[in-house]
This record gives structure tokens, sequence and C-alpha cells, in this order.
């Protein structure tokens, strides 16, 4: 038997298991995470599949089984032109039954849904950077892609259990942010060299994928004020705008290095991020629609803040100080701009952090009241 055979063998196995892994005995067992009573019950991520809901989840997956699941899977297999159609065709029919199965069996909440919609799509990703790491061959690269994805969507459907969507977006929105930053931070740290150094600056991406959807997940469930859909698109555009003002810092070069670029765009990235969470996503509720309409408005503000410099005389060759201010200036205008046109309804959260007292368990405990009572309850 070949080494590579043996590898292939290998991840064969391991997209066996994640198979596994998303059956409908797995995917319902075990106990749900301990979760801390929110002040609006209406959070509650328990509601079952609707056939609204079912055909949702099925749409989704036979399209991930067209685009990631099937070709996947015949790489992984075949070498022949027929073959290799066969494969994808058998792969691409199995893949709406399995979801339509999973569907029924399941008690899919939007959560779930949402999660095991894109966490495939990033375990896809993960087996590309993967297979870039270790200088796969083509079916190697297929096969961990096809274990990746499977594994992101059995992970989805488990993790989605214990979540509601304003967790579930942050988590996915925590893993593209993680995998930015680590890739600009590793660029600026001149990790950009052919090689070994730049194997390291796609581990460094995966890891921070890995990590940061976790961190997503955190920040919502542990943050003393409620953190909507809506907030994450808000901090979205402010995040946009910080990236901007980062190019801003180095128009003045002519010619910006890899370094610079991407230090720019992390840190300024970042900053965004955190002045998203101080301005908007602390002190307002923000909807999906109001999300959308502040990154409408920043990127509306941006491109005539670009227009006005570039009729102002700046330079049309390249990103000037002056293009890069304005633009900078006039996306921050549209942010700001949409924010007060929309006028949100502010925070609603009534938690004080992770922990929540109950004072009426506390009342009747002090009096020695016969009985059970909760005194508090804590988020993790």
């Amino acid at each position: 038997m070949s080494s590579r055979f043996r590898r292939q063998s290998q991840f064969l196995l391991t997209a066996l298991c994640a198979v596994a892994l998303s059956s409908p005995a797995v995917a319902q067992g075990g106990s749900p995470q301990p979760r801390l009573e929110l002040a609006d019950s209406a959070k509650a991520a328990s509601r079952p599949a609707t056939g609204e809901l079912r055909r949702d989840f099925v749409r989704n997956q036979a399209i991930i089984g067209l685009g990631v699941y099937a070709p996947a899977f015949a790489t992984t297999v075949a070498t022949e032109g027929v073959g290799w159609v066969a494969s994808y065709l058998a792969i691409a029919g199995g893949t709406y039954i399995a979801a339509a199965e999973v569907s029924r069996e399941l008690k899919v909440t939007d959560p779930m849904q949402r999660l095991a919609t894109w966490m495939p799509l990033h375990g896809a990703a993960a087996g590309v950077i993967f297979g870039a790491m270790v200088d796969g061959s083509r079916r190697e690269t297929a096969a961990a892609v096809l274990g990746g994805a499977l594994a992101g969507t059995a992970l989805g459907l488990w993790r989605g259990r214990g979540m509601d969507m304003d967790e579930a977006s942050a988590t996915i929105a925590g893993a593209d942010v993680g995998a930015l930053a680590a890739y600009g931070a590793a660029t600026f740290a001149g990790l950009t060299d052919q090689g070994g150094r730049n194997r390291t600056r796609l581990a460094a991406t995966l890891g921070g994928m890995v990590v940061g959807a976790p961190l997503g997940h955190a920040y919502v469930a542990l943050a003393p004020y409620r953190v909507t859909q809506g907030d994450q698109l808000a901090m979205a555009a402010t995040a946009g705008v910080g990236m901007l003002a980062g190019l801003t810092v180095i128009a003045r070069d002519p010619n910006p290095t890899q370094r610079q670029i991407g230090g720019a765009l992390t840190f300024g990235g970042l900053a965004g991020l955190i002045a998203g969470d101080r301005l908007f996503a602390s002190r307002y509720d923000h909807t999906e629609g109001d999300g959308t309409l502040i990154i409408g408005g920043g990127v509306a503000g941006g491109l005539m803040g670009a227009g006005v410099a570039l009729l102002a005389g700046g330079s049309t060759s390249r990103w000037s100080t002056k293009t890069a201010g304005l633009t900078t200036l006039g996306a921050a205008a549209g942010v700001a701009w949409s924010q007060y046109y929309l006028q949100p309804a502010a925070d609603g959260a009534v938690r004080p952090g992770a922990l929540r007292f109950d004072p009426a368990g506390i009342v009747a405990a002090a009096m020695r009241m016969n009985g059970a009572y909760t005194l508090a309850t804590i988020r993790f």
C-alpha cells in the first residue's frame, strides 16, 4: 500500500467520521450547555423546524452539496472524467436526500440552520489552507476540503442547539474576523516570503479562524448588553471605515509594502470594530435592516467622498492622501448619517453582565421560606 493511498484513506476516514457526527442520533444526544436566562425570553432558540425552515435548510445544504461536497468527493476518489462525473452526481443527489432526512429527524432551529449553512464553507476554506500548508496534492487537498466541510456541518448542527441567532451570527463573524486579523497581523510581521515562512502565515490564518469563532460567541454571550445581528452589521461598517483610515495613514507613501498595507488594514479594522462596539452595540439594538442600511450608507458616503476628491483635483493614478482622506470622511459621514436617520431603539438588555440575580429568590431565601428558589443564573 503506497503512502499516498494511506494518506487518502486517512482523509476519507475523517470525512466518514464527520458524517457520523452529523447523524440525527449524535446531533440529538448530549445535554445542552448551561446558559444564562436573558431578559428577553424571545431569544431562546428552541423553536422547532417549520416547513419554511426545513425548506431553507434542505435548499442550502443542496447548494453546498453542488458547490463543495460533490466536487471535493469526486476529486478525491476519481481521476477519469466519467468516474468524476458519476461521483459528483451521486453525492450531489445524495446531499439533498440526506439533508431532507436530517431535517425530518431533527428539530432544526434558526441558529442551527445558520451555522450549518456557513460553517461548511469555513471548513472548506480551512481545508484549502491546510492543503496549501502541507503542499498536498490535488486529491489530498480535495479530501481535506470535504472533511472540513462535513465537519463544519456537523459542528453547526451540534453547537447551534444552544445558541440564539445573535450568537450564531457572532460565531460566524468571529471566524471571519479572526482569520482576516491573523492574516493581516502575520503579513505585518513579515511572514510573506515563499516556503516555510509563508506556511506560517497560513497556519496563523487557520488558527485565527478556529479561535475567532468561539471568541465571537463569547463576546455576544458575555457582554453586559445585547449585541444583535444588526449591531454586528453596524460594527462591520465601522470596521470598514477604520480600514479606510488605516490606508489613509500610509497613502503618502507612493509604493507601500505588503507589511504596511497589512498593518493598516488590520489595526485600522480592529480599531473600527472597537469603535462600533462602543458607539453602536453597547447603546442601541439595531435590526438587520438597520445594519444593512448603515453599511449601505458607508459605501455611498465613501463613493461620494472619492468623487469629490477627484473633482477637487485628487490623483487619478494612485491612492493619494487627499483621495484617501475624503473617501474615509465620506464613509464615516455616511455611517453617522444612517445612524441618525434610522434612530434605532436603545439597548434593552437588563443584565449587568454574565451573572444575573433573581431578587424574588433571594428574598424568599432570606425569609427562610420552604421550597427551592433560583438565586442567580450564569451564562457560559
